[in-house]
């Protein structure tokens, strides 16, 4: 489905086309930049208000007097439902309804692939997490916004990256209209595509706010001045508004005398269908409250022949001239049909998960172990780098590494390898995990988003670990209690730097998509890698997960340093084990229709 911008609606608003699998044309009016700034402005009050919320009812618990196990357990999980809220909000509710969260649905917005499929679960994942490059300098998406501004479909990164667009949402409307007006005697005021202008605006005044609908209705006015001035009840005073009413019915009859027989037709069709789009409406309105997914199949079956009839009298209405009113109540309900028909499937088993955890994983991470490879570079070169140079002058890890980290290494007595790198009481394990946890997802959050700077972002985030971690493991050397580092590091370590090099390394897929298209578009490229890249950052995601326990629990512990060391070495070998697995890939990735 090849979507395309329609020139003739750009004065009201930004239009694009998409053809069904039924090769049926249905338009989408492009949500402009205001509306999208507001709804999420909207829905991050929402966020706010849920944080307060949460840290209330914390602080609730807290002074209840339970136990300090417990009360450490509540602040773990506050923290991961903190981290939860910040993102998983837009990303959740954009692919369990429909495009729409609560700001969206408030604005009357919809998230839809550029080819009007329904929003995939991959696809809200892509843009959501892109939406943190998109909102910097944070918090005023000065980036976002300058490319929605500077592009044809008012896509930011994110929409880029996934492939998505966002679009007025389709609401109900009278599939009926009244009779067509007589042809009246006089030339018309008003030029074929001027009249189309009009009457799109007068179609579409009455579900504008009025602040909204003045300043169109001024608009409009400007690009009929000319003509519009000719009309003998013109007058700058009078409201743009009303006098575009008057206008439009005036000129209406004047503009049906050339398509009598074609008005005429599009009224039989109404006549004939009527019954048959009210009995279409009902399903779709009982679709979406049931939950299109439970409709038994028989009536799957009803609902998809109704609206295949809905599309096919969509293009009759459209040959037979008819006004636009009614195009646009037969586009947005079959618009609302497709939606419902073509939405990704729900699927309640976890076969694809276990089918991606146990081939689709390895073999997109081998597929593009070039790009994986190149981040642990990236990761370990710095690191290196930074080791050596932190060794030959101890002076330079006092400008890298926090007061906190130089004085528990000065601290730590030489000799003991089993001393404790950090001490971390049983009560705090729980919090200390999910605070461990959270940090590095939302670092290898941020590196996959960086990719979409064509992998600047990406590539920094990785220097920058790797400079952080060379002068830790050289200030521990020049203090003699590199051992206590390592055999804390050691459980946790190759699960989580394994999971920092995927994350880079989908950052560097996604990158390739703007450096290295080949013969398709950077948009397709970039859309292409992005669905590769996400399966990548899925894998990471699970390791990150792994190592937060591991960390929270097992590195801190009191075990022997040669039982953390032998956890390490094992979980390396599993890991090696698991990649070189072979396997057929869990899906290609794409979004389904």
């Amino acid at each position: 489905m090849k979507p395309s911008i329609s020139p003739s609606s750009l004065p009201l608003s930004r239009r694009v086309q998409v053809e069904t699998p039924e090769h049926v044309r249905l338009g989408y009016d492009l949500a402009d930049l205001g509306s999208r700034f507001a709804a999420m402005a909207a829905d991050g009050a929402l966020v706010v208000a849920a944080f307060a919320t949460v840290v209330l009812g914390f602080v609730f618990v807290a002074r209840l007097g339970v136990s300090e196990y417990a009360t450490g357990t509540v602040l773990a999980v506050l923290i991961f439902v903190l981290f939860l809220f910040q993102w998983g909000y837009f990303l959740l509710f954009e692919a369990f309804h429909d495009g729409r969260t609560p700001g969206k649905r408030l604005f009357g917005l919809r998230v839809v692939h550029s080819g009007g499929q329904p929003l995939t679960l991959q696809g809200s994942a892509i843009r959501n997490l892109v939406r943190v490059v998109d909102l910097q300098p944070f918090p005023t998406g000065v980036l976002g916004g300058a490319f929605m501004m500077l592009g044809r479909r008012t896509q930011r990164l994110g929409d880029l990256a996934a492939d998505t667009i966002v679009v007025r949402d389709r609401g109900s409307g009278d599939l009926a209209w009244p009779d067509p007006p007589a042809a009246a005697p006089g030339r018309p005021l008003l030029a074929g595509s001027q009249f189309e202008l009009l009457a799109s605006f007068v179609e579409r005044q009455a579900r504008l706010p009025r602040a909204a609908r003045d300043r169109v209705a001024n608009s409009v006015l400007e690009a009929l001045r000319p003509e519009a001035e000719a009309h003998p009840d013109f007058d700058d005073a009078m409201p743009r508004h009303g006098f575009l009413l008057r206008l439009h019915a005036d000129e209406a009859p004047r503009h049906a005398g050339g398509r009598v027989k074609w008005d005429l037709q599009a009224a039989a069709l109404v006549r004939e269908r009527k019954q048959s789009w009210d009995d279409y409406r009902r399903r779709v309105d009982e679709a979406v409250v049931r939950s299109f997914p439970s409709l038994s199949e028989r009536e799957v079956r009803s609902f998809g022949r109704l609206y295949r009839g809905v599309a096919a009298d969509l293009e009759r209405a459209r040959t037979y001239g008819a006004p636009p009113t009614v195009l646009s109540a037969l586009e947005r309900w079959a618009g609302a049909g497709h939606n419902l028909l073509y939405r990704a499937p729900r699927r309640s088993s976890g076969k694809p998960v276990r089918r991606w955890l146990t081939a689709g994983l390895p073999a997109a991470v081998r597929a593009r172990r070039w790009s994986v490879l190149l981040a642990g570079l990236l990761l370990f070169g710095p690191m290196a780098a930074t080791y050596g140079a932190v060794r030959a002058d101890p002076a330079l890890a006092r400008n890298i590494m926090p007061a906190g980290m130089m004085a528990r290494a000065e601290n730590t007595a030489p000799g003991d390898i089993d001393a404790a790198y950090v001490d971390v009481p049983g009560a705090a394990m729980p919090m200390f995990s999910s605070t461990i946890m959270t940090n590095n997802l939302q670092v290898a959050f941020i590196a996959f988003a960086g990719g979409v700077l064509a992998g600047v972002g990406t590539a920094t985030i990785l220097v920058f670990n790797g400079v952080h971690l060379g002068a830790a493991f050289g200030l521990y050397a020049n203090q003699g209690v590199l051992d206590v580092l390592l055999a804390f590091v050691s459980p946790h370590g190759v699960l989580e730097l394994t999971a920092i090099c995927l994350a880079g390394g989908a950052g560097l897929v996604l990158a390739t998509g703007m450096l290295t298209p080949g013969r398709r578009t950077r948009r397709a490229a970039l859309a292409m890698r992005g669905r590769e890249a996400l399966s990548i950052l899925g894998g990471a995601a699970v390791l990150l997960v792994l190592a937060g326990i591991v960390e929270g629990f097992v590195s801190p512990s009191t075990l022997p340093a040669t039982a953390k060391f032998l956890f390490g070495g094992s979980t390396a070998v599993l890991l090696a084990a698991y990649f070189a697995r072979r396997g057929a890939p869990a899906g290609s990735g794409r979004h389904t229709a």
